[in-house]
């Protein structure tokens, strides 16, 4: 059994053109949950529509981002697997840990990274 020590709403996701056309990813949330000692497991529901309404088709994966201040998340890991929806981040000091995840598309399209959540290591 997790118990969920963390979870963030996503906040508005950016807004990509090409100068025809326009793509954007809807909102997501990411959730912080315990593993181990030193480990945390972060997990998301898979974006499935663009901010218009229409099917998300290019999904490709995603980038984490992490440290331990919420204003500079220096650790950097990307999935390259869109069929991904958890991770685990292993080796993490005691201190309290900042994360936050954007999706990203084929053709380049990003989302905003989620808003910031976050676990206390000890």
């Amino acid at each position: 059994m997790r118990q969920v020590v963390g979870c963030a709403q996503a906040r508005a996701f950016r807004l990509v053109t090409d100068g025809k056309t326009e793509s954007a990813l809807a909102a997501f949330a990411i959730t912080v949950a315990d593993v181990a000692s030193g480990s945390v497991t972060l997990s998301w529901i898979a974006p499935t529509t663009n901010t218009d309404g229409s099917s998300l088709n290019n999904l490709a994966g995603y980038t984490i981002q992490y440290g331990t201040s919420a204003d500079a998340l220096t650790q950097t890991v990307t999935l390259s697997n869109a069929g991904i929806s958890t991770y685990v981040v292993d080796n993490l000091s005691p201190a309290t840990w900042y994360f936050a995840v954007k999706a990203y598309t084929s053709d380049g399209t990003q989302s905003d990274f989620s808003a910031v959540a976050s676990k206390t290591i000890t």
